[in-house]
């Protein structure tokens, strides 16, 4: 008895779908014949196609890099002697001791220089003013004694010779006092010359000397004065600590690596740009980034940068945009960014609503109504906007009516009747 009330059933279900089928085709039939001579006008609704001016946007995705990323370097080799920052401390520019060498041994160079700065300079003082009065009295003075002397020990040769003579003194008597006026008669005349240069002033060239030697002890102070502040390490600009390369009691060569800065004040957004988009970015674009770290917040900036090189492997160029950080430096370098980038001047362009756009084995068509009839327009479409679409190719103008509901199976010139007032 079961067998026969399922065979009934399952026979009552296969007449039911025939008969739905039967239906469908009519009813499609039916469309499919809408419009056509000798059936009724189809109801439709229509809107307008506007003419806008929409910029042109282009969105793509990036990271955020901080705009300024340095490497601090010791400008002396030294011994760290203090290192009390550490990663993400804030440092000032010029203000913040960032690390501190032992200056010992400058300190002690610098004191020695200083002394033999000070020693020449005296000596090229003295050269310039020549000697005092009294010093040179002392020298003429001392020129008299040398020559009484002189005097002195020529009467002893001269009487040494007379004795050798008569054999009273020996030869060797003679050549004593001989050697003795020698030796005075020399010192005299260094006491003459001597006394001459005193009274004369020092020559040119000594000075010149002088004052050469007075410089490069000038210098060399210098040095070791700038070799001095240099072991006090201070921060090239503000920014954050990234990382560290030394640490207290290591020894640091010149032009080694003390620590990594970044300046967040402002950032820039990197992204890559296609090269069928990048002839319409421009220096100075707005664009408009959002950070997923940071939801329901969005960031203006502009475009700095432009790379004119793009990457072989994607056919992108880079670009980087600028953007203010906030207050409390809620941009952080490495945050994945969306970047909406408006491109250029808004030029016109005609815009039909989305629904108005009938999708086509042949591709996108529009139908727009002339009095009773419709007109079927092959359309290539673009941008979006508010509901919109822009039309880029076909035969549709700002002010057209075009049929938004009732379009979906209307053949062209098919007659038509409007239901409504005109949407926009």
């Amino acid at each position: 008895m079961r067998w026969r009330w399922r065979c009934i059933y399952s026979l009552g279900q296969q007449r039911s779908t025939a008969w739905l089928s039967v239906v469908a085709v009519m009813v499609m039939t039916l469309l499919a014949q809408a419009g056509q001579p000798g059936m009724g006008p189809v109801p439709v609704i229509v809107g307008t196609a506007v003419e806008l001016q929409v910029p042109t946007t282009v969105e793509v995705v990036g990271s955020v890099e901080p705009q300024l990323a340095t490497t601090l370097s010791a400008e002396i080799a030294g011994l760290t002697e203090r290192f009390d920052l550490r990663e993400g401390d804030v440092v000032q520019q010029g203000k913040t001791i960032v690390a501190q060498l032992k200056a010992t041994d400058l300190e002690l160079a610098l004191a020695e220089a200083e002394a033999e700065l000070a020693k020449a300079r005296a000596e090229l003082t003295k050269l310039r003013r020549g000697l005092r009065q009294e010093e040179i009295e002392e020298k003429r003075a001392e020129a008299q004694e040398k020559k009484a002397w002189v005097e002195k020990y020529a009467k002893d040769v001269e009487r040494a010779k007379a004795l050798v003579a008569r054999d009273m003194v020996s030869v060797s008597e003679f050549n004593q006092a001989e050697a003795n006026y020698l030796a005075a008669k020399a010192q005299y005349e260094r006491a003459l010359r001597s006394l001459r240069v005193a009274e004369l002033g020092f020559r040119q060239e000594e000075i010149v000397a002088a004052e050469a030697e007075v410089q490069r002890l000038q210098a060399k102070t210098k040095r070791l004065r700038e070799d001095l502040q240099k072991t006090i390490i201070r921060a090239p600009v503000s920014g954050f600590i990234t990382q560290r390369h030394i640490e207290v009691g290591q020894w640091v060569e010149r032009g080694g690596k003390v620590v990594d800065i970044i300046d967040l004040a402002s950032v820039l957004v990197s992204v890559p740009i296609h090269e069928r988009d990048i002839r319409h970015v421009q220096v100075g674009d707005a664009a408009t980034v959002t950070l997923d770290a940071l939801p329901n917040r969005s960031f203006t900036g502009r475009v700095k940068h432009i790379t004119p090189q793009a990457d072989l492997a994607s056919r992108t160029f880079p670009v980087k945009i600028e953007v203010a950080n906030t207050r409390d430096g809620a941009i952080k370098a490495g945050m994945f960014a969306r970047v909406t980038l408006r491109t250029g001047a808004a030029q016109p362009s005609v815009f039909v609503p989305k629904d108005a756009v009938v999708r086509r084995g042949s591709g996108a068509v529009v139908f727009v109504v002339q009095e009773t009839h419709a007109r079927m327009v092959a359309v290539k479409t673009g941008r979006t906007h508010e509901g919109f679409i822009e039309i880029i190719d076909g035969a549709v103008h700002a002010g057209d009516h075009v049929v938004v509901t009732g379009n979906e199976l209307l053949r062209d010139q098919a007659v038509v009747a409007v239901q409504s007032p005109l949407r926009n």
